[in-house]
């Protein structure tokens, strides 16, 4: 199953196995939740974005992820975990 799902998002049977649990299944879940229309970004949202991974984030920060489980072939929201990055 879980190489069939690699296939579909256009993966390697090799990509699928490098790939932790936790990386995969949140591509898969990026995946099914994309929209599927081949969308682009707009300029402006383009421009948001670089800006925002440009920006200098100097000092300690607080992190959060959420975390999912996996409910047959979809992910559902279990949590959010916080942590502190110096």
């Amino acid at each position: 199953m879980i190489f069939g799902m690699g296939a579909k998002m256009g993966w390697s049977s090799q990509e699928v196995k490098a790939a932790s649990m936790w990386e995969f299944f949140a591509a898969w879940n990026g995946y099914i939740e994309a929209p599927q229309d081949k969308a682009k970004l707009t300029e402006s949202e383009a421009d948001e974005l670089f800006a925002w991974i440009e920006a200098d984030n100097d000092g300690p920060q607080t992190l959060s992820t959420q975390t999912y489980w996996l409910d047959g072939d979809r992910l559902v929201p279990a949590g959010i975990v916080t942590f502190e990055v110096q």
